[in-house]
């Protein structure tokens, strides 16, 4: 990747980088510093960058800001479910269908926090972001055949809890 090339890179990925790490932190500020950490060093790194998909490197930069910031807090972050609204609010529904869909919106994000922390990321880079497999495997620094499993288990975790609260 070529510097001059970094503004583009920027405008393309800084909405999906900003909603993965608002969903990580739980908080917009935190989130907005976190975004702008990760273009920061993602442009300092830029020797280490092989020619992989930049959607998935950036990710994977953006993971390892999380973490930094994270181990710094030394705290577990809730998600505030009420974000997503505001993170949804151009969808047109029926105020039934909004309601309905903030409720499940709200059970999916509690279930998600009682999640343990890579299978959460597991689901967000899969689910959310629709990353591959490998892609998931090279930012989380883990086999293939973990991801799997661990995906595996967690949306068997999500479709038991959302089938008992429903």
């Amino acid at each position: 990747m070529k510097t001059d090339s970094i503004e583009i890179v920027y405008q393309l990925y800084i909405n999906d980088l900003y909603k993965y790490l608002l969903q990580l932190s739980g908080s917009p500020q935190t989130a907005e510093d976190l975004v702008q950490d990760t273009f920061v060093k993602a442009y300092e790194k830029l020797e280490s960058y092989k020619g992989e998909r930049v959607r998935a490197w950036l990710f994977r930069v953006a993971y390892n800001t999380y973490v930094d910031w994270y181990r710094k807090e030394k705290r577990q972050v809730q998600t505030d479910p009420d974000l997503l609204e505001s993170m949804n609010s151009q969808i047109e529904t029926s105020p039934e269908e909004h309601y309905l869909l903030q409720l499940t919106l709200a059970n999916w994000f509690k279930v998600m926090n009682s999640l343990p922390e890579k299978s959460r990321q597991v689901v967000l880079f899969r689910d959310y972001y629709d990353l591959t497999y490998q892609e998931i495997a090279d930012i989380l620094d883990l086999n293939l055949t973990n991801i799997k499993v661990t995906l595996y288990r967690a949306r068997k975790k999500i479709k038991e809890v959302m089938k008992n609260e429903l």
